[in-house]
């Protein structure tokens, strides 16, 4: 196993941890039962109009081995999983759940890895709650009355070297790797696939400066992620914009280039995953790290006119941050910014911006005033605060439903906010805005493959010896999630599916 950074994890390690996977054998115990048409029915019915046509195959794929997946890492790691509450983030389609399709890595001890220890990634923020103790509290809407019950688990952590959430998956994996005898070099870049007959038959890498070439005899399976960090594929793929990235700078292309280089057709390279963070110092740079103060009451997003374009609290917001302008070809709604008001501050003071960071924090007394520091039409946001107030009193938004979906009343709001946990007025002064930028955390698009997770070349023919698993390949959702989980869910389960195909295993 090759990894390009020093560290081994990845984005992975950087995450909440939070894996999507239909089926899985916790169910049970929560006293849920699932399928696969249910599964597939959800995945169907809210993907992108025409996807079916190509990815059928590559859902059910999915859909059959991801719980497969589960049991094999529980078998041959020491890697344990929670469920949690989440509910699939369109609960109210068919095939949805109103929860029970995401679980997490159970806390791991980092110590058993020996001297693999100092190269595991570290996240941005070193919180040592699981993902089901931080989202199924509604920990981030009110830490007090959560952290006396919590604290005495996160001195017990920090003692024994515990971590949750990404890391604990990747310690978990790490260490299944190692007790398998897989032998593992990080500070090595893939350089070339080598090819024979046309068959790839191995790699040409760079391992800490030095040329090597690596004989495959059963296949190169590319696990290298997105190109989030890659300023010419960024730039053609994703015009606009690009700052506080919220993946490892390693993330460059490599994997999408290599393939390329081989007649590996390439798709879905405009799909990606894109989210609200706060910006983070992380390897002495700005990150950003994936953020939820815009699910809470009293805060509102605008553009550059003032207006509401989005429900804040669906999960997918990344897809109205995507979308261009036919006339420009450029971002249709940015710059974009956080408004908050008095009341925000004053309940969710933990949830305010980093003042440290230049440009990222504004306050004034009116709206009006708030908008001309920000460059933002007055008039349309102080019309729009009204608006956005009277909403918030009744407790329904009439222009795009903040709080009506199970994923709105039950994710990541204020659940002793009434009458709706994520709507609160915007009016007692004084107002403070922050930025809105179009961070990414992965991309989504590369490697065109087949169900068995065969690179495909631009013929749609097998490219013999080669798969591909995570974000490197076309990732078969797209940037539009199908739960908090669908980026770990399917990495996992492509990675999985790859092996078996090219040791001979699958069915």
């Amino acid at each position: 196993m090759l990894e390009k950074a020093p560290v081994i994890g990845g984005t992975t390690a950087m995450s909440g941890g939070c894996i999507w996977i239909p089926g899985h054998h916790y169910l049970a115990a929560q006293g849920l039962t699932d399928s696969r048409e249910a599964a597939l029915d959800y995945i169907r019915a809210v993907s992108p109009d025409g996807w079916h046509n190509r990815e059928e195959p590559l859902w059910a794929a999915f859909v059959d081995h991801a719980p497969q997946m589960l049991k094999f890492v529980e078998a041959h790691s020491p890697t344990r999983f929670n469920p949690n509450r989440d509910p699939d983030p369109y609960a109210e389609v068919p095939g949805g759940m109103a929860y029970g399709r995401n679980i997490s890595p159970a806390p791991i001890r980092i110590g058993q890895l020996g001297p693999w220890a100092d190269k595991v990634r570290k996240p941005t923020m070193d919180l040592r709650l699981s993902y089901e103790e931080a989202i199924d509290t509604s920990l981030y809407a009110n830490p007090k009355r959560h952290m006396p019950r919590l604290l005495p688990r996160l001195i017990w952590r920090k003692l024994t070297g515990a971590y949750p959430r990404g890391r604990a998956l990747t310690i978990g994996l790490l260490k299944g790797c190692l007790d398998q005898g897989v032998e593992v070099w990080a500070e090595t870049a893939a350089k070339k696939l080598l090819m024979e007959d046309g068959r790839v038959t191995g790699l040409e890498v760079d391992r800490a400066g030095e040329a090597v070439t690596i004989a495959a005899r059963q296949g190169v399976i590319l696990a290298s992620g997105g190109f989030d960090w890659n300023k010419e594929m960024m730039a053609e793929h994703f015009p606009g914009p690009v700052e506080w990235t919220a993946s490892p700078r390693t993330n460059t292309g490599d994997g999408q280039r290599m393939a390329a280089e081989i007649g590996a057709r390439l798709d879905h390279m405009d799909q990606a995953l894109i989210m609200g963070v706060t910006p983070v110092q992380y390897e002495g740079h700005l990150h950003g790290q994936p953020a939820a103060d815009y699910f809470l009451p009293h805060s509102m997003i605008v553009n550059r006119h003032g207006r509401r374009f989005v429900n804040e609290k669906q999960m997918n917001i990344g897809l109205a941050f995507a979308e261009m302008d036919p006339d420009t070809g450029t971002p249709a709604h940015l710059p974009a910014w956080r408004i908050y008001d008095h009341q925000f501050a004053t309940r969710y003071p933990h949830a305010m911006p980093n003042k440290s960071v230049p440009g990222n924090y504004f306050e004034a007394e009116t709206l009006e005033e708030l908008a001309r520091k920000i460059g933002v039409d007055p008039d349309g946001l102080a019309a729009t605060g009204r608006r956005f107030s009277d909403f918030a009193r009744t407790g329904v938004d009439d222009d795009f439903d903040r709080g009506a979906s199970i994923w709105d009343q039950n994710r990541g709001g204020d659940p002793d906010h009434k009458p709706n946990p994520t709507l609160g007025t915007v009016e007692q002064a004084p107002f403070s805005a922050m930025p809105f930028k179009a961070s990414f955390l992965a991309t989504k698009g590369g490697a065109r493959t087949n169900a068995r997770a065969q690179v495909l070349n631009e013929e749609g023919e097998v490219i013999g010896g080669l798969y591909a698993a995570g974000n490197v390949m076309a990732n078969s959702f797209g940037s539009k999630g199908v739960g908090a989980g669908t980026t770990l869910g399917p990495c996992l389960t492509w990675g999985y599916i790859a092996a078996l195909n090219a040791v001979g295993a699958a069915s």
